[in-house]
């Protein structure tokens, strides 16, 4: 009876630990980021290492990311890639066919430009780790890859199609609309829902926090906010601008740190 008990305690250690394992955020270049739990991590816009400041081009390349991406090394061991769009700030189909090749388990989510040019580089890949999406504006899909549900949203550019995600890791609800078109930013998060229904952790470009824009942001009123886009700025500017509208801002002040998501207020 006692080694029954021990060992149901040992169970009921285990799983605590299972649901309490936190949930990481490392930031990679430019609107890139990997999203982690364990050993299971997300990349979203992750795999690419295009800079333009001077400043942050050189601490990016300090930190060697390119060489990490290609041969699928941490934190770049990735069990989902997700791009938005294929600008090259969020998307460089040599690194991500690299690193396909060196990381067999890894899966790709992107839109129908994303994915044939991954397949141009490396023709080989199993077709099954590759899926298009293609929402429609007032119809979002739903895609399982993963062990995740995600669910994809058109945000309309005047370039390349750009669509944005919404999933689950852990206990958070994560989104990211890629890049936004600044003349219907609140329509789009009513239109998909995030008014509504707003995530826990939203990345979000942060030049929408400057004042000309800083209203849309009660339009998602999210737990905690990541800013993006720090290729055209700085990392400190992407952080005092955000700062300057809320204090639930989540900064990285270098490539490649990580940081775990601290505990949200409502």
């Amino acid at each position: 009876m006692r080694f029954l008990a021990t060992g149901l305690c040992v169970l009921m250690l285990g799983a605590a630990a299972l649901t309490a394992e936190p949930v990481s955020l490392t930031f990679v270049a430019a609107s890139g980021y990997v999203i982690g739990r364990g050993d299971f991590k997300v990349a979203i816009d992750g795999l690419t290492t295009l800079e333009t400041p001077a400043a942050t081009q050189a601490m990016m390349e300090a930190a060697q990311p390119r060489a990490l991406m290609s041969a699928a090394s941490a934190p770049f061991d990735i069990d989902l890639i997700l791009v938005t769009h294929s600008d090259s700030d969020h998307f460089d189909a040599s690194v991500i066919s690299s690193n396909m090749t060196a990381n067999l388990q890894a899966v790709l989510i992107g839109p129908a430009n994303v994915v044939r040019a991954v397949l141009a580089q490396a023709p080989t890949l199993d077709p099954a780790r590759l899926i298009v999406v293609h929402p429609g504006l007032y119809s979002p899909q739903t895609v399982e890859a993963a062990g995740l549900s995600i669910d994809v949203f058109s945000f309309p550019l005047p370039g390349p199609e750009n669509v944005g995600y919404r999933f689950r890791v852990g206990d958070l609800a994560f989104a990211d609309p890629g890049d936004l078109n600044f003349d219907t930013i609140a329509m789009d998060f009513a239109r998909t829902g995030w008014t509504e229904t707003p995530p826990d952790v939203l990345i979000l470009p942060y030049f929408l926090f400057n004042a000309e824009y800083r209203t849309v942001i009660p339009t998602c009123p999210a737990r905690l906010y990541v800013p993006t886009h720090a290729q055209l700025g700085s990392l400190a500017l992407a952080c005092e601008t955000a700062r300057g509208v809320t204090d639930r801002v989540l900064c990285f002040s270098r490539s490649l740190e990580e940081q775990a998501i601290p505990p949200l207020s409502d």
